[in-house]
């Protein structure tokens, strides 16, 4: 819509890591982590889900707000990488961080 062009990826990002991303996350992995401790799961689960939570949400947040400006600087649909492209890279990341946190924490 114009609204945003992609010399203001800096600001673009600065807003969405630190006003929404950091806020987001870190309350989403406290109420997780507290909501699995009172069900009784041990520590080491409890940290390994509410790490990879937070950090789900930062990337997901970061790459939502800044891959829609990367395809308008390179002249293609911000709205093609939207869903499916978004959707893709978060969630082969977001395995890629819950399985490195399991095998540290976990010790597997």
């Amino acid at each position: 819509m114009g609204e945003i062009r992609t010399k203001d990826m800096g600001k673009v990002l600065l807003k969405e890591f630190f006003l929404i991303a950091l806020i987001v996350g870190f309350s989403l992995a406290a109420f997780n982590f507290l909501r699995l401790e009172l069900v009784g799961n041990p520590l080491a689960i409890a940290l390994t889900v509410s790490l990879s939570l937070y950090a789900t949400v930062v990337i997901s947040k970061c790459t939502g707000g800044t891959l829609p400006l990367i395809a308008k600087k390179l002249n293609l649909d911000p709205a093609m990488m939207a869903a499916p492209l978004i959707t893709t890279i978060v969630e082969a990341v977001s395995l890629i961080i819950y399985f490195s946190i399991a095998s540290h924490l976990l010790a597997l």
